[in-house]
């Protein structure tokens, strides 16, 4: 597992195309459009799983979250269900809202 500077890790599986993303958040202080933290570690998180071979990415938020399910509709992520992971993933917030981007 890889840990960047900011917090979040992301986990390359034995299958060497499945990445699940744990911990993708922003700090409340540093969020908002006129900083894009949000949106440039979302891109380098996402080139950098696309570089390693990635054909489907997905992650996990807590359904309490507001904000984050239209960060991820606006990135083209669509919203899947437990059923519906490709792969066992743990992950702690029981109720947590599942999405899945497919590189084409």
């Amino acid at each position: 597992m890889k840990e960047n500077k900011w917090g979040n890790t992301m986990e390359q599986m034995n299958t060497h195309d499945i990445f699940p993303i744990k911990k993708f958040f922003i700090y409340i202080e540093n969020r908002g459009i006129e900083l894009s933290f949000g949106q440039e570690l979302f891109d380098i998180i996402f080139e950098y799983a696309w570089q390693q071979g990635a054909t489907t990415v997905f992650l996990d938020t807590p359904s309490i979250a507001k904000k984050p399910p239209h960060f991820f509709e606006k990135n083209g992520l669509i919203a899947i269900t437990k059923q519906d992971l490709p792969i066992r993933y743990d992950y702690p917030d029981r109720n947590s809202l599942f999405y899945r981007l497919d590189f084409k």
